[in-house]
Protein backbone atom coordinates (compact mmCIF):
# COMPACT_ATOMS: atom_id res chain seq x y z
CA UNK A 1 0.00 0.00 0.00
CA UNK A 2 1.22 3.51 -0.77
CA UNK A 3 2.58 5.24 2.32
CA UNK A 4 0.34 8.06 3.57
CA UNK A 5 3.39 9.97 4.74
CA UNK A 6 5.05 9.58 1.32
CA UNK A 7 1.95 11.05 -0.28
CA UNK A 8 2.05 13.98 2.09
CA UNK A 9 5.74 14.57 1.35
CA UNK A 10 5.33 14.59 -2.44
CA UNK A 11 2.36 16.99 -2.32
CA UNK A 12 2.91 19.84 -4.72
CA UNK A 13 1.23 23.22 -4.52
CA UNK A 14 -2.53 22.94 -4.44
CA UNK A 15 -4.64 25.59 -6.11
CA UNK A 16 -8.03 27.06 -5.39
CA UNK A 17 -10.18 26.77 -8.49
CA UNK A 18 -13.79 26.83 -9.44
CA UNK A 19 -15.24 23.34 -9.27
CA UNK A 20 -16.20 23.36 -12.93
CA UNK A 21 -12.85 24.65 -14.23
CA UNK A 22 -11.83 21.14 -15.29
CA UNK A 23 -15.31 19.95 -16.27
CA UNK A 24 -15.84 19.81 -20.03
CA UNK A 25 -19.58 19.32 -19.76
CA UNK A 26 -22.40 18.39 -17.40
CA UNK A 27 -24.91 15.77 -18.44
CA UNK A 28 -28.16 17.03 -16.98
CA UNK A 29 -31.58 15.68 -17.96
CA UNK A 30 -33.52 16.99 -14.98
CA UNK A 31 -37.07 17.82 -15.98
CA UNK A 32 -37.09 15.32 -18.83
CA UNK A 33 -39.86 12.70 -18.61
CA UNK A 34 -41.03 9.86 -20.85
CA UNK A 35 -44.33 11.69 -21.29
CA UNK A 36 -42.56 14.69 -22.82
CA UNK A 37 -40.99 12.30 -25.33
CA UNK A 38 -44.35 10.71 -26.10
CA UNK A 39 -43.21 7.48 -24.42
CA UNK A 40 -43.58 5.70 -21.07
CA UNK A 41 -41.61 3.65 -18.56
CA UNK A 42 -41.71 -0.14 -18.80
CA UNK A 43 -40.14 -3.11 -17.05
CA UNK A 44 -36.94 -3.80 -19.01
CA UNK A 45 -34.36 -3.96 -16.22
CA UNK A 46 -31.45 -3.48 -18.64
CA UNK A 47 -32.31 0.23 -18.75
CA UNK A 48 -32.60 1.49 -15.13
CA UNK A 49 -33.54 5.13 -14.53
CA UNK A 50 -31.03 6.67 -12.13
CA UNK A 51 -32.38 9.27 -9.72
CA UNK A 52 -31.18 10.72 -6.42
CA UNK A 53 -32.69 7.80 -4.48
CA UNK A 54 -30.19 5.44 -6.14
CA UNK A 55 -27.11 7.35 -4.95
CA UNK A 56 -26.11 6.60 -1.35
CA UNK A 57 -22.98 5.83 0.64
CA UNK A 58 -20.77 6.59 -2.35
CA UNK A 59 -22.42 3.92 -4.50
CA UNK A 60 -25.30 3.27 -6.88
CA UNK A 61 -28.04 1.22 -5.25
CA UNK A 62 -30.16 -0.28 -8.02
CA UNK A 63 -32.47 -2.01 -5.53
CA UNK A 64 -34.20 1.35 -5.09
CA UNK A 65 -34.80 1.89 -8.81
CA UNK A 66 -38.37 3.05 -9.39
CA UNK A 67 -38.48 3.09 -13.21
CA UNK A 68 -37.01 1.22 -16.16
CA UNK A 69 -36.92 2.07 -19.84
CA UNK A 70 -36.17 0.23 -23.06
CA UNK A 71 -33.69 0.61 -25.94
CA UNK A 72 -35.88 3.11 -27.79
CA UNK A 73 -36.49 5.31 -24.71
CA UNK A 74 -32.77 5.16 -23.93
CA UNK A 75 -31.82 6.32 -27.45
CA UNK A 76 -34.27 9.22 -27.30
CA UNK A 77 -33.33 10.26 -23.76
CA UNK A 78 -29.57 9.73 -23.42
CA UNK A 79 -27.87 11.81 -26.11
CA UNK A 80 -24.65 11.03 -24.22
CA UNK A 81 -24.40 7.59 -22.62
CA UNK A 82 -22.70 7.36 -19.23
CA UNK A 83 -19.20 5.85 -19.23
CA UNK A 84 -17.34 3.63 -16.78
CA UNK A 85 -15.74 5.69 -14.03
CA UNK A 86 -17.91 8.73 -14.67
CA UNK A 87 -18.94 10.67 -11.56
CA UNK A 88 -22.58 11.43 -10.77
CA UNK A 89 -23.88 13.89 -8.18
CA UNK A 90 -27.27 14.36 -6.55
CA UNK A 91 -28.51 17.94 -6.82
CA UNK A 92 -31.60 17.78 -4.62
CA UNK A 93 -33.08 15.75 -1.76
CA UNK A 94 -30.29 15.24 -0.87
CA UNK A 95 -27.62 17.57 -2.22
CA UNK A 96 -24.09 16.25 -2.66
CA UNK A 97 -24.29 12.45 -2.67
CA UNK A 98 -21.66 11.09 -5.05
CA UNK A 99 -21.16 7.83 -6.92
CA UNK A 100 -19.24 6.45 -9.90
CA UNK A 101 -20.41 4.35 -12.81
CA UNK A 102 -18.85 0.95 -12.09
CA UNK A 103 -20.92 -1.34 -14.32
CA UNK A 104 -21.58 -1.41 -18.04
CA UNK A 105 -25.30 -0.68 -17.97
CA UNK A 106 -27.62 1.46 -20.05
CA UNK A 107 -28.35 3.98 -17.32
CA UNK A 108 -31.03 6.58 -17.98
CA UNK A 109 -30.03 9.72 -16.08
CA UNK A 110 -33.25 10.86 -14.47
CA UNK A 111 -34.40 13.21 -11.69
CA UNK A 112 -32.21 15.18 -9.24
CA UNK A 113 -28.90 13.75 -10.46
CA UNK A 114 -26.25 14.93 -12.96
CA UNK A 115 -23.02 13.50 -14.43
CA UNK A 116 -19.67 15.17 -15.11
CA UNK A 117 -17.36 14.86 -18.11
CA UNK A 118 -13.85 15.83 -17.00
CA UNK A 119 -10.99 17.21 -19.11
CA UNK A 120 -7.50 15.68 -19.34
CA UNK A 121 -6.32 17.56 -16.21
CA UNK A 122 -8.79 15.96 -13.80
CA UNK A 123 -9.14 12.24 -13.12
CA UNK A 124 -12.64 10.85 -12.57
CA UNK A 125 -11.47 8.94 -9.48
CA UNK A 126 -9.96 12.09 -8.00
CA UNK A 127 -13.13 14.09 -8.72
CA UNK A 128 -15.17 11.42 -6.92
CA UNK A 129 -13.17 11.78 -3.70
CA UNK A 130 -12.85 15.55 -4.14
CA UNK A 131 -16.65 15.90 -4.16
CA UNK A 132 -17.00 13.63 -1.14
CA UNK A 133 -14.50 15.81 0.73
CA UNK A 134 -16.34 19.01 -0.28
CA UNK A 135 -19.88 17.87 0.48
CA UNK A 136 -20.34 20.65 3.07
CA UNK A 137 -19.17 23.23 0.51
CA UNK A 138 -21.85 22.09 -1.93
CA UNK A 139 -24.47 22.36 0.80
CA UNK A 140 -23.48 25.99 1.43
CA UNK A 141 -24.31 26.82 -2.17
CA UNK A 142 -27.67 25.03 -2.10
CA UNK A 143 -30.96 26.89 -1.84
CA UNK A 144 -34.54 26.09 -0.86
CA UNK A 145 -36.54 25.29 2.23
CA UNK A 146 -37.27 21.71 3.24
CA UNK A 147 -35.87 20.18 0.04
CA UNK A 148 -32.63 22.00 -0.70
CA UNK A 149 -31.18 21.92 -4.20
CA UNK A 150 -28.18 23.20 -6.13
CA UNK A 151 -28.41 24.56 -9.67
CA UNK A 152 -25.78 24.57 -12.41
CA UNK A 153 -25.57 28.34 -11.93
CA UNK A 154 -24.63 27.80 -8.27
CA UNK A 155 -22.19 25.01 -9.15
CA UNK A 156 -20.30 27.50 -11.31
CA UNK A 157 -19.63 29.57 -8.18
CA UNK A 158 -18.30 26.71 -6.04
CA UNK A 159 -14.57 26.93 -5.31
CA UNK A 160 -12.44 24.04 -4.14
CA UNK A 161 -8.75 23.25 -3.56
CA UNK A 162 -7.13 20.66 -5.81
CA UNK A 163 -3.76 19.56 -7.08
CA UNK A 164 -3.11 20.14 -10.79
CA UNK A 165 -0.55 17.32 -10.69
CA UNK A 166 -2.06 14.24 -12.39
CA UNK A 167 0.48 11.92 -10.80
CA UNK A 168 -0.51 13.11 -7.35
CA UNK A 169 -4.21 12.83 -8.21
CA UNK A 170 -3.57 9.23 -9.23
CA UNK A 171 -1.64 8.34 -6.05
CA UNK A 172 -4.29 9.83 -3.79
CA UNK A 173 -7.09 8.12 -5.71
CA UNK A 174 -5.32 4.75 -5.60
CA UNK A 175 -4.92 4.86 -1.84
CA UNK A 176 -8.49 5.98 -1.22
CA UNK A 177 -9.80 3.32 -3.60
CA UNK A 178 -7.97 0.65 -1.57
CA UNK A 179 -9.72 1.92 1.57
CA UNK A 180 -13.07 2.18 -0.23
CA UNK A 181 -12.75 -1.38 -1.56
CA UNK A 182 -11.98 -2.65 1.95
CA UNK A 183 -15.20 -1.05 3.20
CA UNK A 184 -17.14 -2.69 0.36
CA UNK A 185 -15.52 -6.06 1.12
CA UNK A 186 -16.46 -6.03 4.80
CA UNK A 187 -19.97 -4.73 4.04
CA UNK A 188 -20.43 -7.65 1.65
CA UNK A 189 -19.09 -10.13 4.23
CA UNK A 190 -21.49 -8.70 6.83
CA UNK A 191 -24.47 -9.16 4.49
CA UNK A 192 -23.46 -12.72 3.59
CA UNK A 193 -22.96 -13.67 7.24
CA UNK A 194 -26.40 -12.20 7.98
CA UNK A 195 -27.92 -14.42 5.29
CA UNK A 196 -26.12 -17.47 6.67
CA UNK A 197 -27.41 -16.62 10.15
CA UNK A 198 -30.99 -16.27 8.87
CA UNK A 199 -30.76 -19.61 7.04
CA UNK A 200 -29.32 -21.42 10.03
CA UNK A 201 -31.85 -19.88 12.42
CA UNK A 202 -34.68 -21.16 10.23
CA UNK A 203 -33.06 -24.58 9.95
CA UNK A 204 -31.86 -25.01 13.52
CA UNK A 205 -35.20 -24.03 15.03
CA UNK A 206 -37.12 -26.39 12.78
CA UNK A 207 -38.42 -29.60 14.25
CA UNK A 208 -38.27 -31.27 10.84
CA UNK A 209 -36.01 -34.15 9.87
CA UNK A 210 -33.59 -31.65 8.30
CA UNK A 211 -32.33 -30.88 11.80
CA UNK A 212 -30.67 -34.28 11.86
CA UNK A 213 -28.11 -32.86 9.42
CA UNK A 214 -26.70 -30.95 12.42
CA UNK A 215 -27.59 -32.98 15.51
CA UNK A 216 -27.64 -36.61 16.62
CA UNK A 217 -30.77 -36.11 18.66
CA UNK A 218 -33.77 -35.95 16.31
CA UNK A 219 -36.38 -35.70 19.04
CA UNK A 220 -38.18 -32.41 19.42
CA UNK A 221 -41.33 -31.91 21.46
CA UNK A 222 -43.95 -29.23 21.96
CA UNK A 223 -43.70 -26.98 25.00
CA UNK A 224 -45.53 -23.99 26.44
CA UNK A 225 -43.43 -20.88 26.84
CA UNK A 226 -44.45 -20.84 30.52
CA UNK A 227 -42.47 -24.07 31.03
CA UNK A 228 -39.19 -22.18 30.71
CA UNK A 229 -40.08 -18.48 31.13
CA UNK A 230 -41.31 -16.89 34.37
CA UNK A 231 -42.38 -13.26 34.62
CA UNK A 232 -40.35 -11.10 36.98
CA UNK A 233 -42.49 -8.55 38.87
CA UNK A 234 -40.11 -7.08 41.44
CA UNK A 235 -39.98 -3.31 41.81
CA UNK A 236 -37.37 -0.95 43.23
CA UNK A 237 -36.43 2.71 43.49
CA UNK A 238 -33.53 3.19 41.02
CA UNK A 239 -30.10 3.67 42.58
CA UNK A 240 -26.41 3.54 41.64
CA UNK A 241 -26.35 -0.28 41.46
CA UNK A 242 -29.74 -0.55 39.73
CA UNK A 243 -29.88 2.40 37.31
CA UNK A 244 -32.93 3.54 35.37
CA UNK A 245 -32.71 2.41 31.72
CA UNK A 246 -34.66 2.41 28.47
CA UNK A 247 -35.72 -0.49 26.28
CA UNK A 248 -35.61 0.15 22.52
CA UNK A 249 -36.04 -1.86 19.33
CA UNK A 250 -32.55 -0.89 18.16
CA UNK A 251 -30.50 -1.42 21.34
CA UNK A 252 -32.62 -3.49 23.73
CA UNK A 253 -31.94 -2.63 27.38
CA UNK A 254 -29.81 0.51 27.18
CA UNK A 255 -28.86 3.53 29.32
CA UNK A 256 -31.28 6.44 29.25
CA UNK A 257 -30.61 8.92 26.44
CA UNK A 258 -31.89 12.48 26.18
CA UNK A 259 -34.49 11.25 23.69
CA UNK A 260 -36.03 8.82 26.20
CA UNK A 261 -35.25 10.58 29.47
CA UNK A 262 -38.48 12.13 30.72
CA UNK A 263 -37.87 11.50 34.40
CA UNK A 264 -37.76 15.23 35.09
CA UNK A 265 -41.56 15.02 34.73
CA UNK A 266 -41.75 12.61 37.66
CA UNK A 267 -42.40 14.48 40.92
CA UNK A 268 -42.04 11.47 43.27
CA UNK A 269 -38.37 10.72 44.04
CA UNK A 270 -39.39 7.40 45.59
CA UNK A 271 -41.24 6.09 42.57
CA UNK A 272 -40.60 2.38 42.02
CA UNK A 273 -39.77 0.79 38.67
CA UNK A 274 -39.70 -2.78 37.46
CA UNK A 275 -36.42 -4.68 37.91
CA UNK A 276 -34.78 -6.54 35.05
CA UNK A 277 -31.65 -8.65 35.48
CA UNK A 278 -28.88 -9.78 33.17
CA UNK A 279 -30.02 -12.46 30.70
CA UNK A 280 -33.71 -11.79 31.31
CA UNK A 281 -35.88 -11.84 28.17
CA UNK A 282 -37.55 -8.45 27.81
CA UNK A 283 -40.31 -7.30 25.48
CA UNK A 284 -42.57 -4.32 24.94
CA UNK A 285 -46.16 -5.60 24.59
CA UNK A 286 -47.20 -2.69 22.35
CA UNK A 287 -44.07 -2.73 20.18
CA UNK A 288 -43.54 -6.45 19.72
CA UNK A 289 -44.81 -5.98 16.16
CA UNK A 290 -41.74 -3.80 15.54
CA UNK A 291 -39.34 -6.37 16.99
CA UNK A 292 -39.11 -5.00 20.56
CA UNK A 293 -37.93 -8.20 22.22
CA UNK A 294 -34.37 -9.00 23.33
CA UNK A 295 -32.14 -10.47 26.00
CA UNK A 296 -30.96 -8.08 28.72
CA UNK A 297 -27.21 -7.82 28.10
CA UNK A 298 -26.89 -4.64 30.15
CA UNK A 299 -27.20 -6.10 33.65
CA UNK A 300 -29.32 -5.32 36.70
CA UNK A 301 -31.48 -2.27 36.00
CA UNK A 302 -34.91 -0.71 36.44
CA UNK A 303 -37.32 0.44 33.78
CA UNK A 304 -40.93 1.37 33.11
CA UNK A 305 -43.57 -1.15 34.29
CA UNK A 306 -45.01 -1.16 30.75
CA UNK A 307 -42.22 -3.59 29.80
CA UNK A 308 -42.33 -7.30 30.55
CA UNK A 309 -39.22 -9.12 31.75
CA UNK A 310 -38.88 -12.92 32.04
CA UNK A 311 -36.47 -15.21 33.88
CA UNK A 312 -35.44 -18.07 31.58
CA UNK A 313 -34.61 -21.64 32.63
CA UNK A 314 -32.97 -22.40 29.27
CA UNK A 315 -29.72 -21.17 27.82
CA UNK A 316 -30.36 -17.37 27.67
CA UNK A 317 -28.75 -16.95 24.25
CA UNK A 318 -30.82 -19.84 22.85
CA UNK A 319 -33.98 -18.31 24.31
CA UNK A 320 -33.21 -14.96 22.71
CA UNK A 321 -32.65 -16.51 19.28
CA UNK A 322 -35.88 -18.46 19.73
CA UNK A 323 -38.14 -15.50 20.55
CA UNK A 324 -36.57 -13.00 18.13
CA UNK A 325 -37.38 -15.10 15.06
CA UNK A 326 -39.94 -13.59 12.69
CA UNK A 327 -41.96 -16.80 12.80
CA UNK A 328 -42.23 -16.62 16.57
CA UNK A 329 -43.12 -12.91 16.65
CA UNK A 330 -45.80 -13.48 13.99
CA UNK A 331 -47.20 -16.32 16.10
CA UNK A 332 -47.35 -14.06 19.16
CA UNK A 333 -49.00 -11.23 17.22
CA UNK A 334 -52.04 -13.41 16.59
CA UNK A 335 -52.91 -12.72 20.22
CA UNK A 336 -52.44 -8.96 20.30
CA UNK A 337 -55.43 -6.98 21.56
CA UNK A 338 -56.59 -3.40 21.16
CA UNK A 339 -58.61 -1.19 18.84
CA UNK A 340 -55.89 1.30 17.81
CA UNK A 341 -53.01 -0.29 15.86
CA UNK A 342 -50.28 1.67 17.67
CA UNK A 343 -51.59 0.47 21.04
CA UNK A 344 -52.36 -3.14 20.15
CA UNK A 345 -50.41 -5.30 22.57
CA UNK A 346 -49.58 -8.92 23.37
CA UNK A 347 -50.29 -9.52 27.06
CA UNK A 348 -47.77 -11.54 29.05
CA UNK A 349 -50.32 -14.24 29.93
CA UNK A 350 -51.00 -14.84 26.23
CA UNK A 351 -47.27 -14.77 25.49
CA UNK A 352 -46.63 -17.46 28.11
CA UNK A 353 -49.40 -19.66 26.68
CA UNK A 354 -47.75 -19.86 23.25
CA UNK A 355 -46.61 -23.32 22.18
CA UNK A 356 -43.39 -24.07 20.34
CA UNK A 357 -41.15 -27.02 19.51
CA UNK A 358 -37.82 -27.44 21.32
CA UNK A 359 -35.02 -30.01 21.24
CA UNK A 360 -35.28 -32.44 24.11
CA UNK A 361 -31.52 -32.43 24.54
CA UNK A 362 -29.87 -29.60 26.53
CA UNK A 363 -26.72 -30.45 24.57
CA UNK A 364 -28.47 -29.53 21.32
CA UNK A 365 -29.91 -26.36 22.86
CA UNK A 366 -26.44 -25.22 23.93
CA UNK A 367 -24.96 -26.23 20.58
CA UNK A 368 -27.53 -24.16 18.66
CA UNK A 369 -26.82 -21.16 20.88
CA UNK A 370 -23.08 -21.56 20.38
CA UNK A 371 -23.38 -21.70 16.57
CA UNK A 372 -25.59 -18.62 16.34
CA UNK A 373 -23.55 -16.67 18.89
CA UNK A 374 -20.42 -17.35 16.85
CA UNK A 375 -22.13 -15.97 13.76
CA UNK A 376 -23.34 -12.91 15.67
CA UNK A 377 -19.78 -12.30 16.84
CA UNK A 378 -18.51 -12.50 13.25
CA UNK A 379 -21.20 -10.07 12.08
CA UNK A 380 -20.31 -7.63 14.87
CA UNK A 381 -16.59 -7.88 14.09
CA UNK A 382 -17.20 -7.09 10.43
CA UNK A 383 -19.51 -4.19 11.29
CA UNK A 384 -16.81 -2.80 13.58
CA UNK A 385 -14.25 -3.11 10.79
CA UNK A 386 -16.56 -1.19 8.45
CA UNK A 387 -16.95 1.56 11.05
CA UNK A 388 -13.21 1.74 11.71
CA UNK A 389 -12.18 1.81 8.04
CA UNK A 390 -14.88 4.41 7.32
CA UNK A 391 -13.32 6.61 10.00
CA UNK A 392 -9.89 6.07 8.43
CA UNK A 393 -11.28 7.08 5.04
CA UNK A 394 -12.83 10.21 6.53
CA UNK A 395 -9.53 11.16 8.16
CA UNK A 396 -7.65 10.55 4.90
CA UNK A 397 -10.10 12.78 3.02
CA UNK A 398 -9.57 15.53 5.58
CA UNK A 399 -5.77 15.10 5.60
CA UNK A 400 -5.05 14.61 1.90
CA UNK A 401 -7.40 17.23 0.51
CA UNK A 402 -6.09 20.59 1.65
Amino acid sequence: MISIWLLLLVTKVWEQRKLLSNIESIIDYRGKTPKKLGLSWNGEREYPALSAVNVENGKINLSKTEHFGDAYLFSKWMKKALKLGQVILTTEAPVGNVAQIKEKKHYILSQRVIAFETDKNLLDDFLYFLLQRNNSTLLRYSTGGTAKGISQKSLKQVKINLTPNISEQKQISQLLNVVKNLITLYERKTRLLGKVRTFLTQRLFSNSSKVSLYFDNKNWSEHKISEFLTERNEKVVPNSSIPLVSFTVEKGVTPKSKRYNREFLVKDDNKKYKITKKDDIVYNPANLKFGAIARNKFGNAAFSPIYVTFITKLNPAFTEFLVRRKNFINLALKYQEGTVYERMAVKSKDFLNLKIYLPNSSRDINHIAQILQSLDTLVSLNKNKVSLITLIKKELLNTMFI
